[in-house]
């Protein structure tokens, strides 16, 4: 099915664009972009909304996206951060269901030159970091089934977006700069976003 115009915006650290129109092209895309993460050049992917004026040179900062980072086919994490019904926007870490009593175990997660600790049941595969891709892009939210492990260091109230306005955090995912358009229009100002020393939160549309 054609859209009257794309939805959403994916972004990896060498490079950003609008998704397709074409919906039957959807699975595609994320699967491309997920899996090639550890191959050496990519290692951070990311989408999230894209407002439906916005321009194609223009900067977007994103309140809610869905990421992942590590090494492709078996061993990524996966993040959300979304708009709660109690008017405040969280991150969280997407992880299967378990028991785990000891909350201190951990694995690394491969970033880049650097590795980020997660729970045992929060390291994924390809699989079903495409799968909650997908629906993230069909449902804006996490499918049932999934445990969501809350990091509230990156808590903030929905009406402080706008006024919450730094410089985003270095770390070790911080985006690569593509090629600079002739002239970008910001639609917001930055927002005081989680300075992630993992993933980046910061998202913009595609250079030209």
């Amino acid at each position: 099915m054609k859209l009257e115009r794309p939805t959403h915006v994916r972004k990896s650290n060498r490079s950003s664009g609008w998704l397709s129109e074409f919906t039957e092209e959807i699975p595609g895309q994320i699967a491309a972009g997920i899996n090639r993460l550890g191959d050496g050049e990519y290692t951070i992917y990311s989408i999230y909304p894209l407002p439906p004026d916005a321009a194609y040179d223009e900067t977007i900062y994103p309140d809610e996206w869905v990421q992942t980072t590590g090494i492709a086919p078996d061993r990524l994490t996966v993040e959300i951060r979304r708009l709660d019904s109690d008017g405040f926007y969280r991150v969280y870490t997407i992880g299967h269901p378990t028991t785990e009593t000891d909350s201190e175990a951990t694995e690394p997660i491969r970033n880049g030159d650097n590795s980020y600790l997660v729970r045992p049941a929060e390291v994924l595969s390809a699989t079903e970091a495409i799968d909650l891709f997908q629906h993230f892009y069909d449902h804006h939210g996490v499918p049932s089934g999934w445990e969501l492990r809350e990091q509230p260091e990156f808590t903030m109230a929905a009406d402080a977006s706008a006024t919450a306005a730094t410089k985003p955090g270095a770390g070790i995912s911080r985006d690569t700069p593509a090629s600079s358009p002739a002239t970008t229009t910001s639609r917001t100002a930055p927002k005081k976003e989680p300075a992630h020393d993992k993933l980046e939160s910061r998202r913009q549309t595609r250079s030209s």
